[in-house]
């Protein structure tokens, strides 16, 4: 009898136990892979030294890259890269072009009339530098003052008005009206809070000056002594907390990078010394202090320069190309034809004299929140509605360069979505909680604040959300190459430490229970974006 009682009382048991099993949320499941050691592992792997800080091109980036594509293929994503039918591949292959400065560097003053030519041959790294485009350059230009470089319609600010500046050489004054007076009428007209508009207004600076004709710039910031070269004969050593040597510690030549094939008009830069400077606008009547104080209170129209002076340069660049891949893997949907992306990029800063520039938090954490994403979507055990895309993007610290190739080469062409993870580890050093977190979004999409706000009330996430939406975000992080087409975007952020784009970025510095709630919040809205009823 007891034996009998017994044997029921464990059938019912085991019956309670499997009925508790089949009524967990496919959802759920996947948020119970989740854990601090299901980050901390891979956070330790891409951050350690063995990855020479993932600079692109370099092996730390190729050994990193295939390190991930494992992990796609461990938690059974499909390929996503550059496939064929014979070698499906998880990678995206990029050629880049690397260029920097070449030996040959030249630059003449010259005032040209009909009757006479008179010539200054500038001394390079004394009177002047030029940080050269993406080609090396011969040329001759008249030189003309632009004022800011300004074209902006809803600002009603054109510099522009009745100058032809194709084929010249700007002189332009750096930042904006009123600038440096909080007081004046152009200061509250320019001045944003807002980062990302402010680094677009620069960027539309070079943008505007390019679709105007003009090949080179000179930037002239009032009240500075120009172009300042490092004296050559300081006779103590470079000492900083951390470092100690005979040359600065910054001093590498570094390459600019750009993406083979893909046309990338830019700008020469020339920056003047205060002696060759005064040389160029001597006699022209142009005060940069005077202008200054004028277009802070009222539309000033640039100076006219006078149409007699050019500048003359040679800029030749070494060039090379490299090979960076972005890795993708894919969870197929019930509709293969539409789907959302889930990135973040890889790749660092490498090294400089020795030093290991690890890049824990920026971004071996992103990178690991994506696998972490991708390994809970696949454990719900369902195929969700519509096609997930994870993506580690290469060379982001070059310009943004591999999610901008894979926005204008994407595998699935119908894009519903994009998720961007960059720097999730790391709290703000004056933030007591220590648990805000950024949640940035296109706007005119409120359910994406929403479904975030669900969540981290539904299952008690502990951060603190921070939300910001524009009807097209952009910044320095690779959610603007989706923003720029026009896609969806959303974005979790921690918070920047004094360790960005230092060696100090450690991975031991990570807070992980900060990072683990950022990493659940991330696929819950993922989860839900995934299985919506999309139009």
């Amino acid at each position: 009898m007891i034996r009998t009682t017994l044997l029921l009382l464990l059938l019912l048991l085991t019956s309670f136990s499997i009925s508790i099993s089949a009524q967990e949320k496919p959802k759920d499941k996947g948020l119970q892979t989740i854990t601090a050691n299901s980050i901390q592992g891979p956070l330790e792997f891409l951050a350690s030294d063995w990855m020479t800080g993932r600079e692109t091109g370099t092996k730390g980036e190729f050994m990193s890259s295939d390190y991930i594509a494992s992990i796609y293929k461990t938690i059974g994503l499909k390929p996503g890269g550059t496939n064929n039918s014979f070698n499906p591949s998880y990678f995206q292959n990029i050629n880049f072009i690397q260029t920097r400065p070449g030996d040959k560097q030249e630059c003449a003053i010259m005032r040209k009339t009909n009757s006479s030519r008179y010539q200054v041959n500038l001394v390079y790294q004394v009177d002047y530098s030029i940080i050269p485009g993406s080609q090396s350059v011969e040329t001759e230009g008249q030189v003309v003052f632009v004022g800011y470089g300004i074209d902006d319609k809803k600002l009603k600010q054109n510099d522009y008005k009745g100058l032809d500046v194709k084929g010249k050489i700007l002189l332009r004054m750096t930042g904006f009206p009123g600038l440096k007076d909080a007081s004046s009428k152009n200061y509250n007209k320019f001045f944003t809070t807002d980062a990302a508009v402010t680094a677009q207004r620069y960027q539309n600076k070079d943008k505007i000056a390019l679709e105007r004709g003009a090949v080179a710039v000179i930037d002239i910031a009032p009240g500075s002594t120009g172009f300042v070269p490092a004296a050559t004969n300081l006779p103590f050593r470079y000492n900083t907390e951390t470092y100690e040597g005979d040359v600065p510690f910054n001093s590498e030549v570094s390459y600019r990078t750009e993406i083979q094939g893909l046309k990338q008009p830019s700008l020469t830069r020339i920056q003047l010394s205060m002696r060759a400077l005064n040389q160029l606008i001597e006699g022209s009547g142009i005060d940069f202090n005077a202008y200054e104080q004028l277009a802070a209170n009222s539309a000033a129209k640039p100076i006219p320069m006078p149409d007699d002076r050019y500048l003359k340069f040679i800029s030749t660049i070494d060039t090379k190309i490299v090979r960076g891949r972005n890795v993708v893997g894919v969870l197929e949907g019930k509709d293969k034809n539409s789907c959302i992306v889930v990135g973040a990029h890889y790749d660092h800063m490498g090294q400089v004299k020795g030093f290991i520039y690890n890049g824990s938090d920026d971004n071996a954490s992103g990178t690991v929140g994506v696998m972490n994403i991708a390994r809970a979507m696949v454990a719900t055990g369902e195929k969700p509605k519509v096609t997930v895309i994870f993506c580690a993007w290469t060379a982001e610290e070059k310009g943004l360069l591999g999610s901008s190739y894979y926005a204008n080469h994407p595998l699935i062409k119908d894009i519903k979505c994009y998720m961007n993870y960059d720097m999730i580890s790391r709290t703000d050093p004056l933030d007591s909680t220590g648990l805000k977190c950024d949640f940035n979004s296109s706007s005119g999409l409120p359910y994406l604040q929403e479904i975030t706000e669900k969540h981290v009330k539904e299952y008690s996430i502990k951060l603190t959300m921070e939300y910001k939406s524009s009807p097209k975000p952009v910044g320095g992080s690779d959610f603007s190459s989706f923003s720029a087409k026009d896609i969806p975007i959303f974005l979790l952020h921690g918070k920047f430490t004094p360790d960005y784009h230092k060696y100090t970025d450690h991975s031991e510095k990570a807070v992980l229970p900060y990072m683990t709630e950022i990493v659940k919040l991330g696929y819950l809205n993922i989860y839900e974006l995934a299985n919506k009823n999309w139009k």
